[in-house]
């Protein structure tokens, strides 16, 4: 039975980076968005301590993910402002975690392989699409603006991005309310992602086909797939194409 509904990830699955010194930009752009809101709140911390809690951030967000909590550009900022016993400053975490999220569109992000065919052919063959993203520091409204870039927002009928929801992947919610708008249960549909924890696990736990996408990264740990593809031009046969 061809399917009626394929979901996918965004990072490394439809999207990566091109690795080009774009992501130094951003970084660049995210640092000094903090250092001058410690600067507002009255610290003057040297580069490297700076360095020192962004990078303690990461490990912050990392243990969030794992525990189900999605940990954003503003929890970030806390955090930050937080080891420099900064815990209440006027505007300071909302200014900042604004700029955070605006550096995201500096990265120059590019199209895995068989992307740009297959979306549109499965969109024209009458396959409901989906994205289930989970996003850390960059949210759901830029990444929607690459997407609209390369033509592909118009063949996507829901969105769920973690930021916006809340928890993040492999949490059955961001699955079940990506699904009810496009009208199809989990049985017609299936998930294409690339991190088994979050994107296989997920699926098969609401009942879906889950697609292991390999081309970027190929993580081979459980639970096992449905399918591994390197190419999304090899999704075509599950719509019966």
């Amino acid at each position: 039975m061809s399917l009626r509904a394929i979901t996918f990830d965004f990072w490394n699955t439809l999207y990566t980076d091109s690795h080009d010194g774009s992501e130094d930009a951003a970084r660049t752009e995210r640092t000094q968005a903090v250092r001058d809101a410690l600067t507002s709140c009255g610290r003057s911390p040297s580069t490297d301590e700076v360095t020192a809690a962004w990078l303690s951030g990461f490990e912050a967000y990392l243990a969030a993910w794992q525990e189900g909590r999605h940990f954003g550009a503003a929890d970030q900022v806390r955090h930050v402002l937080g080891a420099f016993e900064v815990h209440s400053c006027d505007g300071a975490v909302e200014t900042a975690a604004l700029r955070i999220e605006e550096a995201g569109a500096l990265a120059h992000l590019r199209l895995l392989p068989g992307v740009k065919e297959t979306i549109p052919a499965l969109a024209q063959a009458g396959v409901r699409l989906g994205l289930i993203s989970d996003t850390g520091l960059t949210p759901g409204r830029i990444l929607v603006g690459f997407l609209e870039r390369d033509g592909l927002l118009e063949h996507f009928s829901s969105l769920t991005f973690s930021d916006q929801t809340g928890f993040p992947k492999p949490d059955p919610r961001m699955f079940h309310q990506t699904l009810a708008p496009l009208g199809v249960s989990p049985s017609e549909a299936a998930h294409v992602g690339d991190t088994p924890r979050t994107d296989i696990a997920g699926a098969l736990g609401v009942g879906m086909q889950a697609v292991r996408y390999a081309a970027a990264v190929d993580r081979g740990e459980p639970p096992e797939p449905d399918l591994v593809v390197f190419d999304h031009r090899d999704l075509l046969p599950l719509a019966g194409l």
